[in-house]
């Protein structure tokens, strides 16, 4: 299990072995679960046990303060990540610092008496854990070679999708404890973190000299210069039409099959369930299936093309939708086939389109910012679109909204030509 060190630019690096990839895999698996547990379930029941009286606006505001907290904090501490000297290498002291502040948001939470301490412990624990997913997210650059990036790039959207799954069961087996709940995920995530640092010997310091770090610097973080990098800024562009199209179907699920497939009252809990459940499992599959083809391939453009096209057509499915199960099908295309092959493919495609992979950090970072702004963006956009013919609310051109945003999601794939 020997590694290279990582040098500027771009370098050939030597295939990991199973043993690295099981471990880096677990890594991304306890890492997402200490987040996405709280972000879908505990956090909601310890703001309800805060502030019984108004969970519902202190929760969309914790929600929406969380979600800003991580746009910016992964490309920062990214950014951070790409310039660090330590002799113990760039990546492996901001698992380290990443995981030990989780620790302590994950405390405050556990432990606050006000809402108001609650969202500092959120805000602590969000931007933390993306400190370390932005380090560990890295390694692909830094240590995996380019025939093996779409397998192993794959697998952290693969954990996070089996991670929700796998918390239930802390939630489950505490159901009284909150502190049991947000706390041992996030035990779990230090243990297997810990093992990644510890195979991750060869971790190497930025190189030398570095530029200056000023203001401008730390705006540009956030930000990719379309003239010096091009086709990067291509692929940003594509992933934020596909990851909008997704983002229509998993915002809307519910009211989707309330108003517009009209599933009785009765049935509607059951339907939700395995609306989420069986795309969860299909993702969890196709996504390191589209990283496998990618590498055997060399080809990125076409699988991440096909993802959008799935999506697309999972759209026209959920329109013409009549029946809870036609539902299903088409929310298995969407969020199950077209969402996991996007997760399996962008990781590599985005290594493969960056200028220099010397700040790949803080560009897997902005890569976040991508995929994530839609789901912000969408709610806004929706109200528009529902108006439309001036009666109920137009689901219907929602949804093909979205199918048509899948579909001009390919279209920035055209002008990226130095990769195929």
């Amino acid at each position: 299990m020997t590694t290279q060190p990582a040098t500027a630019g771009r370098t050939a690096a030597k295939p990991v072995g199973a043993a690295f990839i099981v471990i880096y895999a677990l890594a991304m698996f306890g890492i997402w679960m200490a987040i996405n547990l709280p972000a879908s379930v505990t956090l909601a029941l310890r703001i309800s046990e805060i502030d019984p009286a108004g969970k519902a606006t202190s929760y969309s505001i914790a929600a929406g303060v969380g979600t800003l907290t991580a746009l910016l904090a992964n490309p920062f501490f990214g950014r951070l990540s790409d310039r660090t000297r330590s002799r113990f290498g760039r990546r492996r002291p901001w698992i380290v610092i990443g995981m030990l502040g989780t620790v302590v948001g994950a405390a405050v939470i556990g432990l606050s008496n006000s809402f108001a301490l609650l969202l500092v412990g959120w805000v602590l624990m969000q931007a933390f854990v993306n400190a370390a997913i932005a380090a560990v997210l890295a390694i692909v650059a830094d240590r995996v070679p380019e025939s093996q990036q779409g397998i192993i790039g794959s697998l952290s959207g693969a954990a996070s999708a089996a991670s929700l799954v796998v918390g239930i069961f802390f939630i489950q087996a505490f159901p009284t404890s909150i502190l049991a709940q947000i706390g041992l995920p996030v035990a779990v995530a230090l243990v297997l973190a810990a093992a990644l640092v510890a195979v991750f010997r060869d971790d190497a310091p930025a190189a030398e000299p570095l530029p200056a770090f000023g203001v401008k610097e730390l705006f540009g973080s956030f930000f990719i210069n379309p003239r010096k990098e091009p086709e990067f800024s291509w692929l940003l562009l594509a992933l934020f039409f596909m990851f909008g199209a997704w983002g229509v179907v998993s915002t809307y699920t519910v009211y989707l099959l309330q108003d517009m497939v009209a599933v009785p009252k009765g049935q509607l809990n059951d339907v939700i369930t395995l609306s989420y459940v069986i795309p969860g499992v299909l993702a969890f599959v196709s996504g390191p299936i589209a990283g496998m083809v990618g590498d055997r391939l060399g080809r990125r453009k076409p699988v991440l093309a096909f993802g959008a096209i799935v999506s697309a057509i999972g759209m026209a499915v959920i329109a013409t939708a009549s029946s809870s199960v036609q539902f299903l099908v088409g929310a298995s295309l969407v969020s199950g086939v077209g969402s996991g092959v996007l997760l399996g493919t962008y990781i590599a495609f985005g290594i493969k389109t960056m200028k220099e992979t010397t700040d790949a950090a803080r560009n897997l970072g902005v890569i976040n910012i991508a995929i994530t702004l839609p789901f912000s963006v969408i709610p806004f956009i929706a109200p528009l679109v529902l108006a439309i013919g001036g009666g109920e609310a137009n689901y219907v051109a929602l949804v093909l909204f979205g199918g048509v945003l899948a579909l001009l999601g390919t279209l920035p794939l055209f002008r990226i030509r130095s990769t195929r």
